[in-house]
């Protein structure tokens, strides 16, 4: 997992739920879809910046709540699906 692209994606989820009130600070182990961050609006548009910066496309069957549990599972996957 790079750090790069840790912050980038903390920084989007960030954009996308402002003022979103956590127990803790938002970092890649936050519990997205559980903490209620993710939304399904914001699941989409969180997809769409995946896509778009990383250029991947996500497989319809790979979206579910263990890709978006936290910003470190989306990383390893991008990671593993990322064109080289």
């Amino acid at each position: 997992m790079t750090v790069q692209m840790i912050s980038e994606i903390l920084a989007y989820v960030e954009e996308l739920a402002p003022g979103h009130v956590c127990a803790e600070p938002l970092d890649e182990k936050t519990d997205l879809i559980g903490a209620g961050i993710l939304d399904s609006l914001n699941l989409v548009r969180l997809i769409g910046f995946v896509e778009t910066r990383y250029g991947l496309t996500i497989a319809d069957e790979d979206i579910g709540p263990d890709l978006f549990e936290n910003v470190q599972s989306l990383v390893s996957y991008i990671s593993a699906n990322r064109p080289v």
